[in-house]
């Protein structure tokens, strides 16, 4: 009888430990997705930032750049360093913008990985389901969101040489025959700059839209 007692001693003593264990083990699946959120959150308000920044830089350099095209005389020298100071400005700007993009990337893929840990350990069907469906849905606008910002990154580099070419072209000769020479390019740059800022709208609209929805 001693020894029947003991073995149930035993069996409740693993029983409490493994029920210990198991609600320890979603207790922290939960924590760890509450922390995921919030990193994504916060990459995501960053991003939405540093892209904003990048536009209004675009702008600063597009203007500068206007004027060096309209500059006379001893103005075309203050006008083109101008110009060069600017565009040292946007590349920094995209640089911070493609690491925010990066990095909201993978912060997304660490929160819906974790997100599937958590849903793995709702015993409810119900609970579990309307958790299926809301990362579902969740997934799938930061998806699209990726597949926006990823067009986007593509279209920087491309507009940045450019910007670059008129740059080092203009450097070795600014007299007027030689910015006539770039008015071509110069044109090209703006027309680019216009279609950049019209894509990018679009995308600061959708990371803002996003920002609200997303879990909390």
């Amino acid at each position: 009888m001693v020894k029947n007692r003991s073995i149930r001693i035993l069996l409740m003593t693993a029983f409490c430990s493994l029920a210990v264990t198991f609600t320890a083990a979603r207790a922290g699946a939960t924590g760890d997705t509450f922390k995921q959120s919030a990193e994504l959150g916060k990459r995501t308000a960053k991003t939405s930032q540093d892209v904003d920044k990048y536009v209004t830089q675009l702008d600063k350099t597009e203007h500068d750049l206007v004027l060096v095209s309209q500059a006379e005389g001893k103005d075309v020298k203050k006008r083109y360093e101008s110009f060069r100071e600017e565009v040292k400005k946007l590349e920094n700007a995209q640089k911070h913008a493609t690491s925010d993009i990066n990095e909201m990337k993978s912060s997304g893929a660490e929160y819906f990985s974790s997100w599937d840990t958590s849903i793995a350990q709702i015993l409810s069907p119900e609970l579990r389901q309307a958790s299926i469906e809301r990362r579902s849905k969740v997934m799938k606008d930061h998806d699209e969101l990726n597949v926006s910002l990823s067009d986007i990154r593509s279209q920087l580099q491309p507009f940045m040489s450019n910007l670059r070419d008129v740059e080092a072209f203009l450097g070795t000769d600014l007299s007027p025959a030689n910015v006539a020479k770039a008015s071509e390019m110069i044109q090209k740059s703006r027309a680019d700059a216009q279609a950049l800022k019209g894509n990018i709208a679009g995308v600061q609209t959708t990371l803002k839209q996003f920002l609200s929805e997303a879990p909390k």
